[in-house]
């Protein structure tokens, strides 16, 4: 009972919330205190969305955006986890690799672009190789950071039974962090959908980022925010999903 009426009341919290942001948002546009094309009204934003919804631009948006974000996700999972993994359970693996991977956290992912222009070109290869790198160099500590938090009993049990390092990792490494490797796909997922906007801007023809950096450019500010809370709503929605899954299968941690 105290967690339904908890539930309830988170609920509560973030109606009121919502109410007040369009609350603000309506008294700024309305009233006209703030020009349309800084910040459109509540129905234009509304009447975008429907449109674009409409006219099937959305759905196709949308393919192309998820696409690049799982293609860079599951690329970013087949290196990164091994690598967390040896990072994690390797003290000298890890003072080996930090002068690469710590420092890649800190740098912004905006000033990549060239870099990723010059290598790869202004193609579909970029903009995965480019979610890809902004990707990775978060993943890899959060395996670590998984692996280095085991308990250090499991560890010890496994060595008394002679298991060798191999067998560690697999009868006792993977199943504990497996549920915290989840939830590192589950922050990798976010960061996808934060960098796809900067991925989709340079020569894309379909994507959420590109279909807010034409409506800029052509002064449709309505699109743009429409264009955003798509992103945020879809961020959601399979942020909602993935803790579903996780919830559902890797419940033991």
């Amino acid at each position: 009972m105290r967690m339904a009426l908890s539930q309830q009341k988170s609920f509560g919290i973030i109606f009121l919330g919502a109410v007040a942001v369009l609350a603000v948002w309506s008294g700024l546009t309305y009233t006209g205190i703030v020009s349309p094309i800084f910040l459109p009204s509540p129905t234009k934003v509304g009447a975008s969305m429907i449109q674009l919804i409409i006219s099937g631009k959305f759905f196709i948006a949308l393919m192309y955006s998820f696409a690049r974000i799982a293609t860079a996700t599951a690329l970013a999972a087949l290196v990164g986890i091994p690598l967390g993994i040896l990072v994690g359970f390797s003290r000298t693996f890890e003072r080996f690799t930090f002068i690469i991977f710590e420092p890649m956290r800190y740098v912004p992912i905006s000033a990549l672009l060239p870099l990723m222009i010059l290598w790869f070109g202004i193609g579909e290869q970029m903009k995965i190789m480019f979610l890809f790198i902004g990707i990775i160099f978060y993943l890899i500590p959060l395996i670590a950071n998984a692996v280095h938090n085991i308990k250090k009993e499991y560890l010890l049990v496994a060595d008394d039974l002679g298991l060798s390092a191999q067998e560690t990792v697999r009868r006792v490494v993977w199943p504990a962090i497996l549920p915290h490797i989840w939830d590192s796909i589950i922050v990798v997922n976010g960061l996808g959908w934060t960098y796809v906007v900067l991925a989709e801007m340079i020569n894309a023809k379909e994507g959420l980022g590109y279909l807010i950096s034409i409506s800029g450019r052509l002064q449709r500010s309505s699109d743009v925010f429409a264009g955003l809370l798509f992103i945020t709503i879809v961020a959601l929605i399979s942020d909602r999903l993935l803790r579903f899954f996780r919830n559902k299968y890797f419940s033991w941690s």
